[in-house]
Formats: C-alpha cells, structure tokens, sequence
C-alpha cells in the first residue's frame, strides 16, 4: 500500500511576518504542489529525486545525513514521526519509506517546507490507519513546524490544509470568496537568506526598536484589513495600490533584497497595478495583479514565474 497526500503550494498577498505577531494576513493556495508519497519499510526512509538535491536518500534509523541542505527536510519529516510516536502511541513509529516530489525548488517563498510538513502528517497519518480531519492536520503541522522552527504563524500550515484564499487573524482561519477578476502573475528569484533567518532579523529589530516596530506592524495591519475588503469585492486596482504600499512596508522590516527592491520598482514604473514581496523575504517570491510586463520582468531579472491561478482544495489524500 503506498498513501500519497497532494500538498498546494501558497502565496501571501498581505500581512507576512506581522501574522507571527497576532496581525492578520491574507495568503492562497496555487496551482503548485508537492506530492509525499508513504509505503511500509524495513527502515524509516527519506527519499526525493527534485527536492532540495537530486537523489537524497537518508537512513533515518541511524540518522545518517549525506548532505547538509537535507537537514531542514528531514528534521521536518523526523518531528512529524516522533509527534505520532508521543501521542498516539506507537512506539519506535511504524517504519515507512516517505517519498517528496515536488517541481519548486525548495526555500523560495511558496510554502514548501510547509507543505512537506503537511504531507507527511496527512499521509503518515493516513498509513498508520488514522483518519484526521483537516482541522488536525494543520494543528499538527503548525505544532511540528514550531517544534523546528522556533517560530513560526498558522498561515503556511493552514492555508495550504484548507486551500483557496483565507484571512487570518489571531489564530483563526477564514475563508475568503474573490472574484475570478482579480488574478495574479507571481514567480521567484533564488534566496540568500532562509524563512527562519528573516524571522530572527525581524524579531531583532523589534527588540532594538519596539515603538517603531509597532508603528510598522498597525500600518501592516490597517493595509491587510483593506486588501480584505477590496479582494473580495474585486477592486484589482485598490488591491494593486495596497501590495505596493505593503512592499515598502516589508522593506522598512528589512526583509527584502536588492532584486525584490528593483523587480517591484521597474513593475511599477511599466505600469504594473501592483506587486510585492511575498512570504519569508530575502529572495523568493514576488506576486503581482496578472500582467504579462510583470512576467516578462521577472524572467529578464533572472527570475522564474509559476503558475499562480489559484485552487480551492487543500490537502488531498489518497491510495495508489
């Protein structure tokens, strides 16, 4: 028996980084995704041909690690075996060979180590016998990509769970109706920096200059509440002027990067409607309103687009 979760993909529109400090944020699902494949093993496995390098291959019975960038992806899919050792009792875990495809390059932005977290819970899950709903399994893997991280918000975990476009606030999920008018070009450019190593920096700044960083976080918050009201009733060019508003928001937080600095600029001087960073910063992801210029740009600037149409689905899992 093998149990393979299909996993989307996210962009963030509104409200990255001030949603780990209680803000709200706006994100959906793409029509990317990773795919983690469970099958019973003589030991536990980790295996991916087009995820992080090619051909990893790792024992995690002995923990041997053959190459370092693997560390994150099997730390990763390591909590979330021990979290279902801890709580549902099997003891030494029930040994799987765990598979990740994925055709997005890892760390840029788009929800990937996420989105192997929330795999491997709905498919483990599912190969242990266990049938979790979907509120479970983002709970779970909000708690094993805390346990990694450090820090972390809900918004990766459960926006990719429950898929579509959600609002989130306070640690609740809500579900946003937007009308197929508005739509979105979005690519990304390699990072230098890792999610985690952003999230560190921000929370320096707040520490060096909290009233400033307060000031940051309510002009954030009052853009997110906004680009809530102009989505859903499909202002496009209200929703355009805010991401650029949020992009020099997200610059002053000291997440972006030369590249994301000058892509957004030249957008908006070719008469793009709007663009922005989007996610962790230090590279990746950018997205814009839907705008061949915006495409055309990003490849020229040594950047790769996506498919950016939004899905509705979630997580899905099933037995092949």
């Amino acid at each position: 028996m093998i149990v393979e979760a299909e996993v989307p993909l996210k962009l963030t529109l509104f409200g990255e980084h001030a949603v780990v400090y209680g803000k709200p944020a706006i994100a959906y699902t793409v029509s990317e995704s990773i795919k983690v494949r469970v099958r019973e093993s003589e030991k536990f496995y980790v295996s991916s041909q087009n995820l992080q390098i090619k051909g990893v291959k790792v024992d995690l019975h002995e923990f041997k690690i053959e190459n370092d960038n693997v560390r994150k992806l099997i730390a990763y899919v390591t909590e979330v075996i021990n979290y279902f050792n801890e709580h549902y009792s099997y003891k030494d875990g029930k040994k799987a060979a765990i598979e990740i495809e994925s055709n997005v390059e890892p760390s840029v932005g788009l929800g990937t180590s996420a989105a192997v977290v929330v795999g491997t819970v709905a498919a483990y899950s599912r190969f242990l016998g266990l049938e979790l709903q979907k509120q479970e399994i983002a709970k779970i893997s909000h708690e094993v990509e805390l346990r990694v991280q450090g820090i972390a918000s809900i918004m990766d975990t459960h926006t990719e769970t429950y898929g579509g476009f959600v609002f989130i606030k306070e640690g609740k999920v809500e579900k946003l109706e937007v009308p197929p008018s508005i739509s979105f070009s979005a690519g990304y450019f390699r990072r230098i920096m890792t999610t985690a190593e952003m999230l560190r920096n921000v929370k320096s700044l707040k520490e060096k200059n909290p009233s400033l960083f307060t000031t940051l976080l309510d002009s954030i918050e009052k853009v997110t509440v906004e680009a809530r009201t102009a989505l859903t009733s499909g202002d496009a060019d209200r929703v355009g002027e805010l991401m650029y508003v949020n992009h020099g928001f997200l610059f002053s937080l000291g997440i972006t990067v030369p590249v994301l600095d000058q892509f957004v600029s030249m957008a908006r001087a070719s008469g793009v409607k709007g663009c922005k960073v989007s996610g962790g910063g230090g590279g990746g992801a950018v997205i814009c309103i839907k705008d061949q210029r915006a495409e055309l740009l990003l490849n020229a600037l040594g950047g790769k687009t996506i498919n950016a149409n939004p899905t509705f689905q979630g997580v899905t899992v099933k037995l092949i």
